[in-house]
């Protein structure tokens, strides 16, 4: 048996027709002409009042030139890419007053322990206790049913306080990971 088919009648024709053409001009027709961001201007930049410092900002954002011979020896020699990273810390002291200040403020942080100190170099050496998350290789079912592995290293870092203008700058030296947790408690003592 064959089955026959209506034809579509013209009414019928011009509604799809009509249909179409609102489905493909998409959303224009609900476009408002005069949109809040095409009539936005650029204001000027914000300006710190002459009685507040602004943050140090030399050692953000620093990018090694490629092929650097110190950043590549540390990767041939075996260790670990975090080795060796430093950051800094401005404070508005005196050096002298900055050292003990920092020492009262690594003993009290609680992050790591200080193993030695030099009043004359006006350096501590702290170890910090990080816990580092090993990333598993492998395809997605893998990685999804595959736990993380953690451990606890203790990273050596290198604390120096040293003069800079009329205030004294705060050099860490170290581990990745310890530099970064030794710095943040720092910045929330001293700041």
């Amino acid at each position: 048996m064959i089955s026959q088919r209506k034809p579509l009648s013209m009414k019928k024709l011009l509604v799809a027709a009509a249909f179409a053409a609102l489905l493909l001009s998409g959303c224009s027709l609900f476009h408002h002409k005069n949109s809040a961001w095409e009539r936005a201007v650029e204001e000027r930049p914000l300006e710190v009042p002459p009685d507040l410092d602004t943050p140090p900002t030399s050692a953000q954002l620093v990018v090694p030139p490629a092929g650097d011979a110190a950043a590549a020896a540390p990767a041939a020699a075996g260790a670990p890419p975090s080795a060796g990273v430093g950051d800094s810390l401005s404070v508005t002291d005196d050096v002298e007053s900055a050292y003990r200040r920092v020492g009262l403020a690594l003993e009290r942080a609680g992050v790591g322990t200080v193993v030695a100190r030099d009043a004359a170099a006006h350096s501590y050496q702290v170890a910090v206790q990080t816990t580092v998350v090993h990333e598993k290789q492998g395809g997605f079912f893998h990685r999804l049913f595959s736990r993380k592995k953690t451990e606890t290293v203790t990273g050596n870092v290198s604390v120096t306080v040293g003069a800079e203008g009329s205030g004294s700058k705060v050099q860490l030296e170290g581990d990745r990971a310890a530099v970064q947790q030794l710095l943040t408690a720092l910045k929330a003592r001293l700041g």
